[in-house]
């Protein structure tokens, strides 16, 4: 390694004995410029006070000996390079950052004052803005510096209301350092109402500290239920960011509410899953309002989002993922021991007299709670119903389910298909075909339900699942019966369908179990 590139390491690492040793050794150092990449290394969860796992850098090309030294706050060096070397005070990197905004950075009053003071430089310069907009205040808000942030306005009298390219003002960079957002609120007027050009305010900035949002609702009157131009309210914000006694005082305190969505249909437990941020995963999911298998518009649920991170090593905190995928496990029966609507859909489907509202009628009857209420006489659809009865039951095996029996009668086909489209929008489905072994024309009948069972599942936005039930197995008594017995199951495993053989007219037995698990764990598989 050169003596320059020795010299140039130990300003980057900020080794202060090292660089004040090698400086005079090297050759003009106002000439030594380098790409400047900062590790940072961030804590993805507190709770768990473990190691920081994750590391992300700022890079900054064509980076100068006297930029470092402003950064690092060290007046000796920062002084010997402008006096000695003849580094010039007013440069800037590639990113249009000046030495005085390295040194406000840093918290660095004494370096900032000379480099004012001695050098010239200029705070409310238009040079010294880079270029994203940011002015020196912006950056020394932003890094929590109190006392150059005072001194700026004080002595210099910079814009506290300034805004940078994005309509950030110097408050929304404050927003993470309680001190500074009183200051510029109290003694500078600075509007905590202000909103940047994607309609967030300060209180979105805030999201993460409970004090700063308590002081700017409590005191400052402004919405905790404010949203920005993307739907995402202050609790989105605060499930982002894992900020658990934000969450649970907006909730508890200021009635906001924990299932609103973006834009792109996501709660805070969809932000929080896919962030891993198990203490606000396990809050939201304990309100019992908070669906963990709810589709955004892409049909993605909290769930799914915590399992691809989970599978994701290359994801921040993958083992943070492990330990959501826990919470949501602890609560993997909240779907039966919460009143949510997360019900999946089963479609009864066949021809008219194949059982299908006597197995409607029996799984009524093996239900722990039906909530639209049943049939006790088993009959057909009748026309009233528009050919469809829904049942909307909390069952002891299924668990939460609508079931939707659909008549077979020809004249109803066309608005089932709108029917069918339409349910399978919003969660997954599960067909149940059901088939009369003893009718004339059993095999045609079930090549036409498959048919138009796998035509509408094209539409629907998730996997769906098709069971095909076969009912009165019991009574075949000739080889006619036999030799379509044995038609169907070929059908069976070349459309690689799941199947059930019973009499549907029997409440219980061996064939109806297996209906059930079969059934359940279809729409498990949809939706976990």
């Amino acid at each position: 390694m050169s003596l320059e590139d020795q010299c140039w390491a130990a300003f980057q690492n900020g080794n202060h004995d090292e660089a004040v040793s090698l400086l005079p050794l090297v050759k003009e150092p106002n000439k030594i410029k380098r790409t400047y990449y900062r590790m940072i290394r961030l804590d993805m969860d507190s709770q768990f006070m473990e190691e920081v796992i994750w590391t992300l850098g700022e890079t900054r090309e064509n980076t100068s000996l006297l930029n470092l030294s402003s950064r690092h706050g060290w007046l000796d060096v920062t002084k010997d390079l402008v006096t000695k070397y003849h580094c010039d005070p007013h440069e800037c990197d590639d990113g249009a950052k000046t030495c005085l905004a390295w040194a406000a950075e840093g918290n660095h009053v004494d370096t900032m004052r000379y480099l004012i003071n001695e050098c010239h430089c200029d705070p409310n310069h238009l040079m010294v803005i880079d270029k994203y907009g940011y002015t020196v205040l912006h950056k020394a808000a932003d890094k929590g510096s109190l006392d150059v942030v005072k001194y700026l306005i004080s002595h210099y009298h910079c814009d506290p209301k300034a805004t940078n390219n994005s309509g950030e003002t110097v408050l929304h960079h404050a927003a993470r350092h309680i001190d500074i957002v009183k200051y510029l609120i109290d003694e500078c007027h600075c509007d905590p109402k202000a909103t940047n050009n994607s309609g967030e305010t300060v209180l979105h900035c805030a999201a993460e500290h409970i004090d700063i949002v308590k002081y700017l609702i409590d005191e400052c009157h402004c919405d905790p239920m404010a949203t920005d131009f993307n739907n995402m309210t202050i609790l989105h914000k605060a499930a982002r960011s894992n900020s658990s006694d934000v969450v649970k005082y907006l909730i508890n305190e200021k009635h906001c509410d924990p299932i609103t969505f973006d834009n792109e249909g996501q709660t805070p437990l969809h932000i929080a899953a896919y962030y891993s941020n198990s203490a606000v995963v396990e809050y939201l999911l304990s309100t019992g309002k908070c669906d963990p298998l709810a589709k955004d518009y892409k049909g993605r649920t909290p769930l799914q989002l915590a399992k691809s991170n989970w599978y994701n090593e290359n994801f921040p905190g993958s083992q943070y993922s492990r330990s959501t995928l826990t919470i949501f496990n602890k609560f993997g029966n909240i779907k039966s021991s919460h009143p949510i609507d997360s019900y999946v859909n089963i479609l009864l489907v066949g021809n008219p007299g194949a059982g299908k509202s006597t197995l409607s009628h029996v799984i009524n009857d093996t239900a722990s709670f039906t909530l639209l209420g049943s049939f006790r006489n088993v009959g057909g659809v009748v026309p009233c119903t528009a050919g469809i009865i829904p049942y909307k039951l909390q069952h002891r095996t299924l668990g939460n389910i609508i079931l939707h029996d659909f008549a077979g009668h020809s004249e109803y086909y066309s608005s089932h298909s709108a029917v069918i489209e339409n349910l399978l929008q919003g969660s997954g489905g599960v067909f149940l075909i059901v088939v009369n072994i003893l009718e004339k024309e059993p095999v045609k009948q079930l090549h036409q339900w498959l048919t138009v069972v796998r035509n509408e599942a094209q539409k629907a936005l998730n996997q769906c699942h098709v069971i095909v039930i076969v009912s009165h197995v019991d009574e075949i008594s000739n080889p006619v019966e036999r030799r379509r017995k044995e038609e169907i199951e070929e059908i069976i495993v070349r459309k690689r369908c799941d199947s059930v053989f019973l009499d549907c007219r029997k409440l219980g037995g061996s064939g109806l179990d297996s209906l059930f698990k079969m059934s359940r764990e279809s729409h498990l598989s949809n939706d976990f």
